[in-house]
């Protein structure tokens, strides 16, 4: 499917993004029932109102609509049902930094589950911050039935662009930028250059967290099929390296932690790698800035 805002211009992300036909495609499953973690039943019952025998006609009923917008292996695969924020080891600490007001940037945002998860934890949503390349946010709404009541914002645009006057106005404002299942689209030096941008957010003390498609060995990887495109997966020690290299490029100073977890430690299913490269992991990972 192909917008008009397709036309006017290149957006930072991969040409496979923008359609893909769901019958051929190897990163779309028919039935993602099975990726209803307790804590996503939970979060549908009790903030959207939606009733245990409704969830699975309501979840695939939103999956197929946000694909049909942008055709990302996340979206295809349900993993977006799996809680990925709340699961990092330093969650508490996000929450309760969120808790008390501070600044938060989702960019990748797509329906913004990561910032419900936060209010239904008890966090205020009037400083949520939800950027994306393409706007899922009507859709989010009517997933999470929230519209009178989330309180935070979203910005629709490309962060490595200057374009938007909304995301301008948050540089060296952000406390806590989450970031989860985006850089992995990019090489390295295109990587570096994304999270060049987000420094430009970042103030003494924010916080970079979330995940992305790593692996056992740091490699540039190519994708099989039709998905030529390169990309870089990192393991603990490359991202501390690239971490490095953005400090020098914006003169700031950076502490990483960061963790491999295997496709069913995340919760995912084994299979959703069929189509990746051998040793592929989910690498978690904080970058602090300490200077």
């Amino acid at each position: 499917m192909t917008s008009a805002r397709d036309t006017k211009r290149d957006y930072s992300e991969p040409a496979y993004a923008k359609f893909q036909d769901r019958r051929a495609c190897p990163f779309y499953r028919v039935n993602i029932d099975h990726r209803l973690a307790a804590e996503t039943r939970e979060l549908l019952e009790v903030y959207s109102k939606v009733s245990p025998e409704r969830q699975s006609e309501h979840i695939h009923q939103i999956r197929d609509q946000a694909f049909d917008i942008r055709a990302y292996p996340c979206i295809g695969l349900g993993s977006w049902l799996t809680p990925q924020l709340r699961r990092l080891p330093i969650y508490p600490e996000i929450l309760q930094r969120v808790k008390d007001g501070a600044f938060t940037m989702d960019v990748g945002t797509f329906i913004g589950h990561d910032l419900r998860r936060l209010v239904f934890d008890g966090a205020p949503s009037e400083r949520l911050y939800g950027v994306d390349i393409v706007s899922h946010f009507k859709v989010g709404y009517d997933f999470f039935r929230d519209r009178e009541t989330f309180k935070g914002h979203f910005i629709e645009a490309d962060f490595l662009s200057d374009d938007s006057s909304e995301l301008t106005a948050l540089k060296a404002k952000v406390d806590v930028i989450i970031i989860s299942q985006v850089l992995h689209q990019w090489d390295w030096d295109h990587q570096v250059s994304a999270s060049v941008r987000l420094v430009a957010f970042s103030k003494s003390g924010t916080l970079v967290v979330g995940n992305q498609i790593g692996n056992v060995s740091a490699q540039e990887i190519a994708l099989k099929d039709s998905l030529e495109v390169g990309q870089w997966r990192h393991n603990p020690e490359s991202f501390a390296r690239m971490w490095t290299v953005v400090g020098e490029a914006t003169q700031t100073r950076w502490e990483t932690q960061a963790w491999l977890r295997t496709f069913p430690e995340m919760g995912w299913d084994a299979s959703d790698a069929s189509w990746m490269e051998d040793g592929v992991r989910v690498i978690e990972f904080v970058a602090r800035r300490v200077a």
